[in-house]
């Protein structure tokens, strides 16, 4: 549970919902430590953006970020006062946090700054160069009955699934109603055997090889995969389709401006990499390779 004091303090402060506050309004105090609403929208940035407004509806979740938030500055103002940090490794390590904020708000920044040029004729390019990669396949319908090999050999399986082809293709058992009363396949309880429209890729590969062939109405022979053996009703193929450009016209772009946008932010490291100001101390480097951190006892 939030704290009766911090509870307190959020109403004081008057973080009712709904509200618009100021940013700096206080959220928690304690002499001279305080916790703003700065201090909270900065957290909310941490959540993903399609998920904030859920995050903020929530009443008891914004409390206890706050109560969180609030022992976490705290502890931290104890820590300072513990002189923890300065000590070096302390200090290396806050200012890399610091760096990992600035570095990733840099990076939103360049994003925010980005100018794109009109990428519509782009587009078309790409679409008439890989139109193979603009089409949906189509999916294969079937009926599926599995004969395993978990009580029976190998030979006693395949004899099995020949019988039940043979009883399906003369007539005197329909496919499904017969699925459900032989399969092996833990599913035909609920689908009686039907597997419905699925993209062919989604299928094992020996089972998508099995099928390859069958037309419409067809009973396969029975084949095997890793599964055990398996006879299979086709009960519709759909063709591939093409898609029109103007489908993906929009998926092409975004892509194309995400190119841009990585190759921008890509650019600024290489930059910082091939500064020529920079200077290596190649010997320092080296020696840091099995070398015991400050403070570590050498063994014996």
């Amino acid at each position: 549970m939030v704290p009766a004091a911090i509870l307190a303090a959020i109403s004081i402060s008057g973080m009712a919902w709904g509200v618009e506050l100021q940013a700096d309004v206080p959220l928690v105090t304690n002499g001279d430590v305080t916790l703003t609403r700065t201090d909270f929208e900065a957290y909310v940035e941490r959540v993903p953006e399609k998920l904030r407004a859920e995050f903020r509806a929530d009443s008891e979740r914004v409390k206890k970020t706050v109560d969180g938030l609030w022992v976490q500055r705290m502890v931290g103002e104890r820590a300072r006062k513990a002189g923890l940090d300065k000590d070096p490794i302390i200090a290396s390590r806050m200012k890399q946090a610091q760096d990992a904020v600035l570095v990733e708000a840099y990076m939103v920044q360049i994003e925010k700054d980005m100018k794109y040029p009109d990428l519509l004729a782009r587009a078309r390019e790409i679409y008439q160069a890989r139109r193979e990669d603009f089409k949906t396949e189509g999916r294969v319908h079937v009926e599926h009955i599995l004969v395993d090999m978990k009580c029976r050999t190998h030979d006693a399986a395949l004899k099995r699934a020949r019988e039940i082809r043979a009883e399906i293709v003369s007539g005197r058992q329909d496919f499904k109603a017969y699925a459900k009363q032989v399969s092996d396949d833990p599913s035909r309880d609920k689908n009686s055997g039907d597997l419905g429209p699925m993209l062919p890729k989604d299928f094992d590969e020996q089972f998508r090889k099995g099928i390859a062939t069958l037309k419409p109405g067809e009973v396969s022979e029975p084949f095997e995969t890793r599964f055990g053996f398996h006879v299979v009703r086709l009960v519709k193929r759909e063709t591939d389709r093409q898609k029109t450009f103007e489908e993906v016209r929009e998926d092409i772009i975004a892509a194309e401006k995400r190119k841009l946008l990585d190759d921008a932010r890509a650019q600024v490291v290489a930059a910082v990499r091939n500064d020529p100001n920079n200077y290596l101390h190649l010997e320092n480097v080296e020696a840091l390779t099995n070398r015991p951190a400050p403070g570590a006892t050498k063994p014996n």
